[in-house]
């Protein structure tokens, strides 16, 4: 048994993290294999850099980004179900996960950001893939810091 303090915030943000983590191999893995031209850390890199830049330096703050906007994603999510119930948590963090595609895609779209317009149809099926992975992954690592720490 872990001796961590209750801490909502940190549970979250570590389930965030995990998750955007998660996200971000299998957004790297299928754009590597030809699945899609982007992956959710373009879109990260875009929120940073304005622009897509190639190279180490780039790569490196552009995760450092995804992983942040994880975070907050994670801490909103760890909120979240203490308002309803730990029930479901799969299934919550699934719609939740897939409910950030929509409003982050639609925001991209909306205000005509760069690698947002136009998404072909094989790259928003790929991000909405990786938005449910990270769904899934953070409600999956919240419920075991429920289960296996005394942190929430």
């Amino acid at each position: 048994m872990c001796s961590l303090v209750k801490d909502r915030l940190v549970a979250g943000g570590l389930a965030g993290i995990i998750g955007a983590a998660l996200q971000q191999a299998y957004g790297l893995i299928a754009k590597a294999i030809g699945i899609t031209d982007r992956a959710f850390i373009d879109f990260a890199e875009i929120l940073v850099l304005s622009k897509i830049f190639t190279g180490p330096l780039a790569f490196i703050v552009s995760s450092i980004a995804h992983l942040i906007v994880g975070l907050l994603l994670g801490v909103i999510f760890a909120y979240v179900i203490k308002l309803t119930s730990s029930n479901y948590y799969l299934l919550k963090g699934l719609g939740y996960g897939v409910v950030w595609w929509m409003l982050l895609m639609g925001f991209g779209t909306i205000f005509r950001l760069p690698v947002f317009s136009p998404i072909p149809p094989y790259a928003a099926l790929s991000t909405l893939v990786g938005a449910a992975i990270y769904g899934l992954a953070t409600a999956y690592t919240l419920g075991l810091l429920d289960k296996k720490t005394k942190i929430l």
